[in-house]
């Protein structure tokens, strides 16, 4: 009797032993809800961050997954909020949706400094990592990266805008209210929206152009509403972007898991999403100038400095904030520009 006792016990302690194997290994398991908000079907999406989430499931060996929602968990506008409250574990999108929250991404949205999307994102992570992340940017969340979209260019429903005289009056739909008060000073008036909007503004006349990327006004398919486009060379501005986690969901992650997540995330994701919208920003401005022929055209010098003109006093009003969050903003320029440089001539 005392033997099969044994082997009871002996079986007892190995099924024990598997399932607190198996309770390990689902504690260790950890999937991220990521906040769908921008349409799925976009290149952004298909090609760059879900390819992205291919990867991270990769690296971890499935313990971590990301899972897109089937509807948004917060609009755009409250996308980084619904991170910090853990009502989304990932999100995508632009800083500017909420304007004066991130105060020291507005440096990226001066124009004239975003040739290649590519490598101003490079530059622009190297920019985090070494200064405004130390300065708190981001600290109630876990950065995996941060990028810049292409740079935006007018594009207006009926008349052309070849001269700075051109703009006055008009109703121009911004993104962001560093652009917006640029271009009221140039006698525009600005109109907030965001890209989900876009459409019924330009459909129903509300706006009469709108600052985007060219590759947005074809991948939103409402290039068929613009008859004009002005080219501004290095954009009229440039959207600061961030991919980040809930760090409490972050911290649930084995330390390894995080190490093999960063190692294809920071400077290797900008680089990612920004090159893709560099390459499709290049084939979208090659599809509008075969539709438009000679009413897509590129800024003079005229507008060029009128435009550069306007966002002086910004940039004055900028350098006062990196200031009070203890940085010295003129520094900051410099080395964002100083990296565009140096990544651009290898």
């Amino acid at each position: 009797m005392i033997k099969p006792k044994n082997k009871l016990l002996k079986l007892g302690v190995l099924l024990s032993g598997l399932a607190l194997s198996s309770a390990t290994f689902a504690a260790n398991t950890v999937t991220l809800r990521y906040n769908q908000w921008f349409p799925s079907q976009h290149w952004s999406q298909a090609d760059g961050l879900y390819k992205y989430f291919e990867e991270i499931e990769k690296v971890t060996e499935g313990r971590v997954k990301v899972q897109p929602s089937a509807k948004p968990l917060a609009p755009p506008t409250r996308n980084y909020q619904s991170v910090v409250s853990g009502i989304a574990d990932l999100a995508w999108g632009p800083h500017g949706y909420a304007p004066g929250a991130f105060p020291l991404t507005e440096m990226v949205e001066f124009p004239f400094t975003n040739e290649d999307a590519g490598i101003s994102s490079a530059a622009y992570q190297r920019l985090f990592e070494k200064h405004l992340a130390d300065a708190g940017m981001h600290n109630d969340v876990h950065t995996l990266a941060v990028h810049v979209t292409s740079g935006g260019n007018l594009h207006m429903r009926r008349d052309k805008v070849e001269a700075p005289a051109d703009l006055r009056g008009k109703k121009i739909r911004v993104q962001t209210s560093v652009v917006g008060d640029a271009l009221r000073s140039l006698g525009a008036v600005p109109i907030s929206g965001s890209l989900s909007e876009l459409r019924e503004f330009l459909s129903r006349g509300i706006i009469d152009g709108t600052t985007l990327s060219d590759e947005l006004l074809t991948g939103f398919k409402v290039d068929n509403y613009v008859n004009h486009i002005t080219q501004i060379p290095g954009g009229i501005f440039t959207n600061s972007t961030f991919i980040i986690v809930n760090k409490a969901k972050w911290e649930s992650i084995s330390e390894a898991d995080r190490e093999a997540i960063m190692a294809i995330s920071g400077e290797a994701l900008a680089v990612r999403m920004g090159s893709l919208w560099h390459q499709n920003d290049l084939e979208a401005r090659e599809q509008l100038k075969a539709n438009l022929g000679d009413r897509y055209i590129v800024a003079g010098d005229e507008l060029n400095a009128a435009i550069d003109q306007a966002f002086d006093p910004i940039r004055k009003v900028w350098l006062d904030k990196a200031a009070a969050a203890g940085l010295d903003g003129e520094e900051l320029i410099r080395f964002y520009e100083e990296q565009i440089k140096e990544l651009s001539s290898n």
